[in-house]
């Protein structure tokens, strides 16, 4: 069966084979539709970017492109048909064979191609300075190189943008040299533009070092009358007499060997009952709290005990064998032990400690002259601290600079390559 002729795509089609021979073809795009042909919106674009090149060029005297004019010097023909379209069309015929075989004429409407090609063939260059892209590009590397040398990457940036965007083909040997040059210049920019954050940094850090060592020297001579004022005052409230209670009790393998009991079995507890009944444990916050701070957490009392005892009497040996400090093996040797009065009474005196630590703390802090020895000696404490870290930070700075001076160089070589 025979196709039905369709007389606008053959239309098109010899428009087309026309006007690949003045315009890029890629870019010429007619659109048909109830009131006719129409150059698309694209198309119609590019040659008012053109216009708008040319029109520049004019007032500057600059050069433009061959790709470019090519683009206005036949895109304002094209502008001029189509605003004007009846004036440049004519009927035309064509042989078809009908559905019954039999051959007959057609006669549609269609374009006027010999009198389009006249207008095409009478356009004229427009008074502009114009280069074919080669030309224009072997042209710009010489200045290109120099400012690369000169490290005039700035300047050389800006040329780069202004030139890119009068090659308005993105296809044409011009646009994609600059758009290669764009990439490369823009990544050097950005590292130069890093390079000089690391350099301000590093010289931060130098006049940072004088100020700390000044404050360092100031603040040192007065340290040790400060640091008596702090004994003396700890001594009077009986601050070290605790605490060296406090590290025997630590140290002390019973309340040691407590401690790991009570916090490894119920850290561990939440985990398998959490894993086990996939919800959280009613009792979780609590015990959390205890694991963290055993001496000091004031939630503790006998109702939360109890559960932990019997949590740790029945689970207790499930949950910490293998560590090769238990060495239980019952559960009702384990419940003895940790309800052991002894151990008990220790853990209690320790929690007292802590708690008579953390009030006489609090009342030597409304202490006007312990707190100023305090401040005095944290301070003295911080800006050596920071001297310190400035001193192991500079070091690392310089290896970052020198690498990516390296790399800059290396872009700039690769840079002077695409410009020879």
């Amino acid at each position: 069966m025979a196709s039905r002729f369709d007389s606008k795509s053959y239309v098109l089609t010899q428009f087309n084979v026309l006007a690949s021979k003045y315009f890029p073809q890629e870019h010429m795009r007619v659109n048909s539709g109830k009131k006719g042909f129409r150059l698309s919106e694209s198309t119609n674009n590019l040659i008012e970017k053109s216009k708008e090149i040319v029109g520049r060029a004019e007032e500057s005297r600059n050069s433009v492109p061959l790709s470019t004019v090519t683009i206005y010097k036949y895109g304002i023909v094209f502008q001029k048909i189509f605003e004007d379209l009846s004036q440049y069309q004519a009927y035309t015929s064509v042989k078809s064979r009908s559905r019954r075989g039999y051959r007959k004429e057609l006669e549609f409407m269609g374009f006027d191609l010999k009198k389009i090609e006249l207008e095409l063939k009478k356009s004229s260059n427009p008074s502009v300075k114009i280069q074919k892209d080669e030309k224009f590009v072997r042209d710009i590397k010489k200045q290109y190189i120099q400012m690369v040398l000169d490290e005039d990457f700035q300047t050389l940036k800006t040329d780069i943008d202004e030139k890119r965007s009068i090659f308005i083909l993105e296809e044409s040997v011009g646009y994609k040299f600059f758009d290669n040059q764009n990439r490369l210049i823009t990544s050097i920019i950005q590292k130069f533009e890093h390079l000089r954050g690391l350099e301000d940094e590093k010289e931060n850090l130098r006049v940072s070092q004088e100020s700390f060592r000044t404050k360092i020297s100031e603040i040192s001579p007065q340290i040790p009358k400060y640091e008596e004022i702090i004994q003396t005052q700890k001594r009077a409230m009986g601050v070290y007499e605790r605490t060296d209670r406090k590290e025997a009790l630590l140290t002390d393998s019973d309340i040691s060997l407590f401690l790991k009991i009570l916090t490894i079995s119920l850290e561990r507890y939440i985990k398998m009952i959490e894993r086990r009944e996939k919800q959280r444990l009613e009792q979780r916050d609590q015990f959390l709290k205890l694991i963290l701070e055993p001496t000091k957490y004031e939630g503790l009392d006998e109702d939360l005990w109890t559960q932990i005892v019997f949590i740790i009497e029945s689970h207790g040996i499930e949950l910490l064998q293998g560590k090769t400090w238990f060495t239980f093996s019952f559960p009702d040797e384990l419940r003895a032990y940790i309800t052991d009065k002894d151990v008990l009474s220790k853990f209690a005196e320790l929690r007292t400690l802590e708690k008579e630590l953390e009030e006489i703390d609090a009342e030597l802090q409304k202490n006007k002259s312990f707190n100023e020895a305090s401040n005095l000696i944290d301070e003295l404490e911080n800006t050596e601290n920071s001297l310190i870290d400035s001193r192991e930070k500079i070091p690392k700075l310089e290896s970052e600079i020198n690498d990516l001076m390296k790399s800059i160089n290396e872009e700039k070589q690769t840079l002077l390559k695409t410009l020879n």
